[in-house]
């Protein structure tokens, strides 16, 4: 009895002793104001009298100031018997001073979420938060809690009362969980900060790909249920995801979280290195699939670069000040390219639309972009000088990872590409460890070919211009710009895109004879063509696909809102059978090279990009 009572007071010795050393948050969930909650904080012992308790500045993936501290209010300290202790705080700021620390017991303050703020704060809302009382809860742990400065490393555990009903979805397993409340817990702040949480009423699906789970989670504020069609989706994507890096997907759990309540003008996602969050607005469930694969694809890319290959400063990641990276082209740009390459790759696109993707971009960083900005330089400065160049990571950064990829598929006779130069970096580097900014050309060159520093060094850390001719060539691909071609007439009505996103006719001045056999009026909100729905955003990309296919005496079919004689909205069904051309130019074009043209090294190597090694 005497060892059994010597063994418990250890055990309560030791557990003493690892709460002491580690933070222990509480955010009671039932008892949130309309946008804010309280929350409450057993903090690490501390070892010095004066102490810094901290929330970001900036984060990960953001590449711009977010100053989470702005949304902290009413922070007090207190000793072990509820005496408070001096804080000093500069509005403003993000960090907090506490005098007294070594008698510092615990924390409390109120945090606000970001999307209801009344001005904008600039905060991206896939990187914010969302307080919905009673109805959802969208937490990415660095607009929530803090950390004290030189402690970044202490483990967290986090509890969450939440309301009846609600089920909290993450990548994160609860270490305690009921109906009443969740218990997490993490090995340092950074884990925290990797981990975004949704809890509101389940809706949610998973899959099981190998040995990986995969969950998705969604949340509207109509209470439909898109989650199964959701991981339907997703599991064609991530079946190619498996197959093209290798046969097997390198983490066990994976969760999507949709939170389809974003009013901001901005949406997107954000990546984590387990997990991935979605702040979008209210869609039709047709328009969502479409949009979720291929935004998706990309946030999930991410567990490649930078989560598993990165350099210093990402893995170090400070939270105040920005020393960020000069390889975005590496972790945004290859990433965008694999999601747009996988799916032509694997059947979920064909290579016109993989064409069509390229050519945009060609376009975007052109015409939105300094095109000869060293992209080195950009990264670095990104959240400061350049911050109005990051979109270009998207554009010139995918496009810098093709023709990186036709390179080395032309320098190995198509046996060697993109994806297997990822892999070996990966199997370099890891998780765990990273690589020097200014190494990384030398590696890729120890582990590719030497010409490729060459590459990297003029059109990555240069300032010319990508030759896209000559790189498309290699893959037996035609590239032409201004190229003038004849395509069938949609009848050529002025059309605009007004408030809602509604595609109206505004000119009917210069119809052609297709355009009259259709009947177009004055202030026709065109509804759908051919059956599908017209989208102001996409209704261009709908006419230049539907119209590839058409061939002389196919039907052209559009649906309208027209207002009657009473002023009453009504559909009306327009419809003439295709026979009219019309000469159009476009920018930028890639077309298939004839098979009869091309050399056995062009032809290897469009193979290989196009349907695989």
């Amino acid at each position: 009895m005497k060892k059994i009572y010597l063994l418990l007071i250890y055990i309560n010795i030791v557990v003493s002793a690892l709460a002491q050393q580690s933070y222990q948050y509480k955010v009671d969930l039932t008892k949130a104001g309309k946008h804010s909650v309280l929350v409450t904080l057993r903090t690490p012992k501390m070892n010095k009298r004066d102490v810094s308790f901290c929330l970001p500045a900036i984060i990960p993936g953001t590449y711009q100031f977010s100053n989470f501290g702005r949304l902290v209010f009413d922070l007090k300290a207190y000793d072990s018997k509820g005496k408070e202790l001096p804080v000093m705080h500069e509005e403003g700021a993000n960090s907090w001073k506490i005098s007294k620390a070594l008698n510092l017991d615990s924390i409390s303050y109120t945090v606000e979420d970001t999307w209801h703020q009344p001005k904008d704060l600039g905060i991206y809302p896939m990187g914010g938060t969302s307080i919905e009382a009673g109805e959802n809860f969208s937490i990415n742990a660095p607009g929530f809690f803090g950390y004290f400065e030189n402690m970044e490393n202490l483990a967290f555990q986090v509890e969450f009362i939440k309301p009846t009903g609600f089920y909290g979805s993450s990548a994160l397993e609860a270490v305690n969980t009921s109906d009443s409340s969740d218990l997490f817990s993490v090995g340092s702040v950074h884990d925290l900060y990797d981990s975004p949480i949704m809890y509101c009423k389940p809706d949610t699906a998973s899959v099981n790909l190998g040995r990986t789970t995969v969950l998705v989670s969604s949340y509207t504020t109509d209470g439909k249920k898109h989650a199964p069609a959701l991981v339907a989706e997703m599991e064609r994507l991530l079946t190619a995801t498996q197959s093209y890096l290798g046969g097997k997907l390198p983490i066990k759990k994976y969760a999507f979280l949709y939170n389809f309540a974003n009013r901001a003008p901005m949406q997107g996602a954000l990546e984590h290195n387990y997990s991935s969050f979605y702040a979008l607005g209210s869609m039709p469930e047709s328009k969502m699939k479409s949009m979720i694969v291929s935004i998706s694809a990309h946030e999930f890319f991410h567990i490649i670069t930078p989560l598993s290959i990165s350099s210093k400063e990402i893995r170090e990641f400070n939270y105040q000040v920005p020393v960020l990276s000069k390889h975005l082209w590496l972790y945004e740009g290859t990433t965008e390219y694999d999601a747009h390459h996988l799916q032509e790759l694997y059947g979920l696109t064909d290579y016109k639309q993989f064409f069509k993707a390229l050519t945009k971009k060609i376009a975007e960083s052109y015409n939105k972009y300094n095109d000869t900005l060293p992209f080195t330089v950009m990264s670095k400065e990104v959240a400061t000088t350049y911050k109005n160049q990051y979109g270009n990571v998207y554009e010139k950064g995918a496009l810098i990872s093709a023709c990186l990829d036709i390179y080395l598929l032309h320098l190995s006779g198509g046996r060697y590409g993109l994806g297997q130069l990822k892999h070996d970096l990966g199997i370099r580097y890891g998780r765990n460890t990273y690589f020097e900014d200014d190494s990384l050309f030398d590696q890729i060159a120890m582990l590719s070919f030497p010409e490729v520093k060459d590459f990297l060094n003029k059109y990555v850390a240069g300032s010319m211009r990508i030759p896209y001719t000559d790189f498309f060539a290699m893959a037996g691909v035609d590239y032409h710009t201004n190229l003038q071609r004849q395509v069938y007439s949609i009848g050529q009505p002025g059309i605009a895109v007004m408030a809602g996103k509604k595609v109206t006719i505004v000119g009917v001045s210069n119809l052609d004879d297709m355009g009259r056999k259709m009947g177009y009026k004055l202030m026709d909100e065109i509804v759908s063509v051919n059956g599908e729905p017209a989208s102001g955003s996409d209704f261009y990309e709908l006419i230049d696909r539907q119209r590839e296919a058409w061939k002389e005496g196919d039907v052209l079919t559009m649906v309208v809102k027209r207002k009657n004689d009473a002023g009453e909205e009504e559909l009306k069904t327009l419809t003439a059978p295709v026979s009219v051309k019309e000469t159009i130019t476009e920018a930028y074009r890639m077309k298939m090279m004839p098979d009869k043209d091309l050399t056995p090294l062009q032809r290897n190597v469009r193979k290989a990009w196009l349907s695989g090694i």
